[in-house]
């Protein structure tokens, strides 16, 4: 009580305002109190948790060591496909996806685009279907027929 006294003297505040204001500091003294714990508790976390990604990291690293590597990871083998080999008329969804650069929705989307607008008569008509450029058209171009 000598320390709402002393507000009271120096500040002159009702006797509302001093219980708030005991209740202000008093949550704050809590809140600190809590923000300490867990910077503690954040800093005790932050050593456990690197040892366990030193010991991911290496289990990655042997694991990593046992892939063979591959040239080419986006496309399968091409020694699967002969020039010239896969119609793009008739072929189905999983033939398609043979075809370098080509996945399951492209390979979707170039089947929507054949029942939509009819047969392709040439390479060129390819390059109406969404996400299919230049680029991935000229990788294509040796494997296909029509």
């Amino acid at each position: 009580m000598k320390f709402t006294r002393y507000f009271t003297r120096l500040f002159s505040f009702t006797d509302n305002e001093k219980r708030v204001l005991i209740l202000l500091a008093i949550g704050f003294m809590v809140g600190v109190g809590i923000a300490a714990y867990q910077g503690f508790r954040a800093d005790l976390d932050i050593v456990d948790h690197s040892e366990q990604y030193r010991q991911q990291d290496t289990v990655f690293l042997d694991r990593s060591e046992q892939i063979p590597d591959r040239e080419d990871d986006e496309s399968p083998p091409l020694t699967l496909l002969a020039p010239n080999s896969i119609n793009v008329n008739t072929a189905t969804k999983e033939e398609l996806t043979l075809l370098p650069g080509i996945g399951d929705v492209y390979a979707e989307r170039i089947i929507l685009y054949r029942e939509d607008h009819g047969e392709f008569t040439e390479p060129a008509e390819l390059l109406n279907i969404s996400g299919i450029g230049e680029r991935r058209l000229e990788q294509i171009k040796p494997y296909i027929t029509f």
